[in-house]
């Protein structure tokens, strides 16, 4: 780090500065800069949006295309499962295709753009070339209503399922549950999704669009589940009932083994009642032929031998030892 013979460093290059807050005009620029890619190129491709686009519960914008081939070949895509993730594809089912009215003047404002070296401003918030040429949707989407172009900073939504777009605004102004288009009926509450959304509270409302329907069984294209996610279900649903079955068979066999132990116990109480039975006959057996000295040291179970002590006071042990009587000393 110097001395070396090569270039000595200075404090600027080795003390790091502390973290700058971004200002609100850079997060505004960054924010509009996301808006504008969403908005020109399908994140999954990469690739210019171009019609058919299709949509996902988020409402993020792909080239249909691209899902096809997502769902056939996913490792074509290096970052596909990343994208792809938080949206829940998993079929077509799962996406809607946006019907977007195209300008009349979409193709010749972009060629235009393309073409002359003067016209610095790119159409539809594409991408600049270093050559001078616009990269990017060549197509201008406008409201079929209000005709405004739809676009990075516009407010667009489009309905489930016909997925016609429209301006936010317009859509709200609309008394009756009907495309204005093509008349189809619509749900307002879970029938309207925001394109592109940036706000967290529409991010949410979306969210919770999709777990709504999920429980309900459907899509997001309002369409039922495929009977694979049903057999899962019910596969989940049998899963679960065995566990309770196997949970309440370990009881019964906890039962069981109580059962089991109290068997035991009475077969261990059989043997010993037994084996006490054995010792008692063995010792009548001895009592009988034991002569009249070695008898008169134990009494009978009834009384005495003299027949004038009680059995306690004649017997062997206890000779010898009387026990007091009250009132006397």
């Amino acid at each position: 780090m110097g001395n070396d013979g090569g270039s000595i460093p200075t404090r600027r290059e080795l003390v790091k500065s502390p973290t700058r807050r971004k200002t609100t005009s850079e997060l505004r620029s960054q924010s509009s800069q996301n808006s504008t890619y969403h908005w020109t190129f399908c994140p999954l491709s990469k690739r210019p949006l171009k019609s058919p686009v299709v949509s996902d519960s988020l409402g993020r914008l792909f080239n249909k295309d691209a899902v096809i081939e997502w769902l056939i070949e996913p490792d074509k895509f290096g970052d596909g499962e990343g994208v792809m993730k938080s949206s829940g594809v998993k079929g077509l089912k799962d996406v809607v295709d946006v019907n977007f009215e195209v300008g009349k003047d979409g193709e010749t404002s972009s060629s235009a753009a393309g073409s002359s070296a003067d016209a610095f401003e790119v159409p539809n918030g594409g991408i600049m070339n270093g050559n001078g040429s616009a990269s990017g949707r060549k197509e201008v989407w406008v409201c079929p209503i209000t005709q405004k172009e739809l676009g990075p900073g516009a407010h667009a939504v489009y309905l489930v399922p016909c997925g016609h777009a429209f301006a936010e605004a317009a859509v709200r102004e609309i008394k009756e549950d009907a495309c204005l288009v093509c008349s189809e009926k619509f749900d307002k509450d879970d029938g309207v999704v925001k394109i592109n959304p940036t706000e967290d509270a529409d991010i949410d409302r979306l969210k919770q669009r999709r777990e709504r329907l999920a429980a309900a069984g459907l899509a997001h294209s309002l369409k039922k589940l495929s009977g694979k996610k049903r057999k899962n279900k019910d596969r989940d649903q049998q899963k679960e009932a065995k566990e309770s079955r196997e949970g309440s068979g370990k009881e019964k066999g906890r039962s069981g083994d109580s059962k089991e132990q109290k068997t035991i116990k009475s077969a261990a109480d059989d043997i010993a009642a037994k084996v006490l039975g054995d010792a008692h006959e063995r010792a009548k057996k001895r009592k009988i032929n034991m002569s009249d000295n070695v008898k008169s040291l134990f009494t009978s179970a009834n009384g005495t031998n003299s027949g004038e002590k009680k059995a306690t006071d004649s017997d062997f042990m206890n000779r010898g030892f009387t026990m007091p009587v009250k009132g006397s000393r």
